[in-house]
């Protein structure tokens, strides 16, 4: 299909020895160069019935999602930066100035506050976790790369079906394979000058070093990951073992 770094999260099993389940979540990037026929195998065949849009207004503005039939579609924004204003982050307005090095700094100090922010008090991510407990169809979540808002909200899925940690950090990684060829043609969409693009190549792609600052935010805040969701997103042991039933086997 026609989306960047598309993908179902499954075949991981946790610490109780049981697997998720195949074509129940999926992820990736915008929807905006959907074609007739992806968005049939989309809603016919993969089933899915929500899509959740972790872009902000503007972004979804920018490049609108393809308009299905029957499948729900939500946008809600999962950046907490104070910098990320009604008004959005224009990377594309950035880098068509030029990528200098005080520019550069701005944005990976952006992305850093964005993975240190995003696991708490979290709308977008709330609401991922309602519908999946609501389990009325397959969900995909996306923002526009697939990779750090939906790479989060991924990792946060994992970690609350009792995933390892290693693990959960492997899936989020997978992005870098997804998006190698996505990440030039992305630069390209971008206007960024060849001179500037290696400089780029951390924030095309994913580090680990970025969902270490989440998971590092999670455990300063609450020590552990049963009180982390049990606080932010209401999920006690009955929920998380009935989210377990529906995607688990």
């Amino acid at each position: 299909m026609n989306i960047p770094n598309f993908r179902d999260i499954s075949g991981y099993q946790n610490r109780d020895g049981k697997v998720m389940k195949k074509n129940k979540i999926f992820r990736g990037g915008a929807l905006d160069s959907m074609t007739k026929e992806d968005a049939d195998y989309f809603e016919d065949v993969l089933a899915i019935r929500h899509i959740l849009d972790f872009r902000d207004a503007k972004e979804a503005q920018m490049a609108k999602d393809y308009q299905f039939p029957v499948a729900a579609y939500e946008q809600i924004s999962a950046l907490q930066v104070k910098e990320h204003d009604e008004n959005g982050f224009d990377f594309e307005k950035i880098m068509k100035k030029g990528l200098d090095a005080s520019q550069f700094r701005f944005i990976l100090a952006y992305l850093k506050e964005g993975y240190r922010t995003m696991p708490f008090d979290n709308p977008a991510y709330r609401r991922l976790f309602a519908l999946l407990m609501q389990n009325d169809g397959h969900i995909y979540f996306h923002c526009t790369a697939g990779k750090d808002r939906t790479g989060v909200a991924g990792f946060l899925i994992m970690m609350a079906l009792g995933m390892e940690e290693e693990d959960a950090v492997k899936e989020y990684l997978l992005s870098n394979q997804y998006l190698k060829q996505a990440g030039l043609d992305l630069a390209g969409q971008l206007h960024i000058p060849p001179e500037y693009q290696r400089m780029c190549e951390p924030l095309l792609g994913v580090r680990e070093d970025f969902i270490r600052l989440a998971i590092d935010a999670i455990k300063d805040r609450y020590g552990d990951y049963d009180t982390f969701f049990q606080n932010e997103y209401k999920l006690g042991r009955e929920e998380r073992k009935l989210l377990m039933e529906i995607y688990c086997e």
